[in-house]
């Protein structure tokens, strides 16, 4: 996904019209989507949850591995009844001028949902942004500000010491399974900390967040042994 992204400018884009897809083919390929702290709780009951080993740190929701998100089956429906935000929003998304705290709309233009002939323009004559898609505008803005939110929650994540990077690894018969390229938050170092940072944790929520990464451990072994095979999760 996103894998053309550019600013949206009614000179550039006048023409275009979005008609929604048909199935969740554009998301075949996708193996994580990063997770907004409002969406945890229901991602974790379907999807192993656990935090990006570099960069930004963020949780995300594990879809697959090898290229291939084993939660679409082979009609590329979604096959759970929650769908990461980060899937919903396609082929939008808020671009961040620079280091500043504004963004601009940017898609995706090789999104099969973009054409020149069906579906609504994107852009009005007046050269707003459609106002029939105002929904898109609203989810994005929100998961953007609760991704923010999220990250300086999550910051304390790094500065205490108790992300650790890990293997998991799981048995099949004489098959091995890895899961790997994550990081996940150690409960015994979590346990270790003072009763300052415990508290302050469980008023700002990221215990809670912690309980649901942790509890998300059980769906680790069969997204592991469905990427391992030709069937999909059910």
């Amino acid at each position: 996904m996103f894998q053309n992204a550019q600013t949206l400018d009614k000179n550039l884009h006048g023409s275009l019209r979005l008609k929604p897809a048909a199935d969740f083919a554009f998301a075949r390929d996708l193996t994580t989507a990063p997770l907004a702290p409002v969406e945890i709780a229901e991602a974790a009951e379907y999807y192993p949850v656990l935090f990006t080993q570099s960069g930004v740190l963020n949780l995300i929701a594990v879809l697959g591995l090898r290229e291939r998100n084993v939660f679409l089956n082979e009609k590329n429906q979604w096959t759970d009844s929650y769908v990461p935000v980060h899937v919903r929003r396609y082929p939008f998304i808020l671009g961040r001028l620079g280091q500043t705290d504004e963004y601009v709309l940017a898609a995706d233009m090789d999104a099969p949902q973009f054409n020149q002939t069906e579906g609504e323009l994107v852009f009005t004559e007046k050269s707003e942004f459609n106002p029939h898609f105002s929904k898109v505008l609203e989810l994005l803005n929100s998961y953007e500000k609760n991704l923010r939110e999220g990250r300086a929650v999550l910051s304390e994540l790094e500065t205490t010491g108790v992300l650790v990077s890990k293997d998991l690894h799981f048995q099949e018969g004489n098959a091995t399974h890895l899961i790997g390229g994550f990081r996940t938050v150690d409960r015994e170092k979590v346990l270790a900390l003072d009763d300052a940072t415990l508290a302050r944790w469980v008023r700002n929520g990221l215990m809670a967040i912690l309980e649901l990464h942790w509890a998300s451990f059980r769906h680790l072994p069969k997204v592991a042994l469905a990427s391992s095979r030709p069937d999909q999760v059910q």
